[in-house]
């Protein structure tokens, strides 16, 4: 099972004598988990709410017997996550950007979402036309 950190700046320079500290989500905090199956060309359920600055773990599950992609507009920009499973990544300067997942598979994306707003998520690949939302709302326990 493939395992990946990524760090939104990973040219920062680590000062000497100082103690690394990684900067993705931590693994003692509670986590909400959220589940979008992938059957018959749609996701399910195509419509979410996740909350700023709760800890996420966004589960894909291709249930279909072919290739399918999942991009997240926005929403995993400049931020850390730890992406699992058998899925293939796809980054950019920004951050993640697309994941691939096999007839069968699965990856696990963890992270933080940082800012609210209204994040569309879609399958690139052609004839099929599978979208959906991500609303990350803002925590009203967080001070600004």
């Amino acid at each position: 099972m493939l395992s990946l950190t990524v760090f939104a700046h990973p040219d920062l320079a680590v000062v000497r004598g100082a103690t690394p500290v990684s900067l993705a989500p931590a693994d003692d905090t509670e986590e909400t988990v959220v589940t979008i199956n992938i059957k018959s060309r749609e996701f399910n359920p195509n419509n979410l709410s996740l909350t700023v600055g709760q800890k996420t773990r966004l589960v894909l599950k291709n249930l279909d017997t072919e290739l399918h992609a999942f991009l997240p507009v926005g929403l995993l920009t400049d931020i850390h996550l730890n992406v699992s499973g058998s899925g293939a990544p796809q980054f950019s300067k920004e951050g993640l950007s697309r994941v691939l997942l096999p007839t069968r598979g699965q990856t696990d994306i963890v992270f933080i979402p940082s800012h609210p707003g209204t994040f569309p998520y879609f399958c690139d690949l052609p004839g099929h036309v599978m979208r959906g939302t991500i609303v990350v709302h803002k925590n009203e326990s967080m001070v600004d």
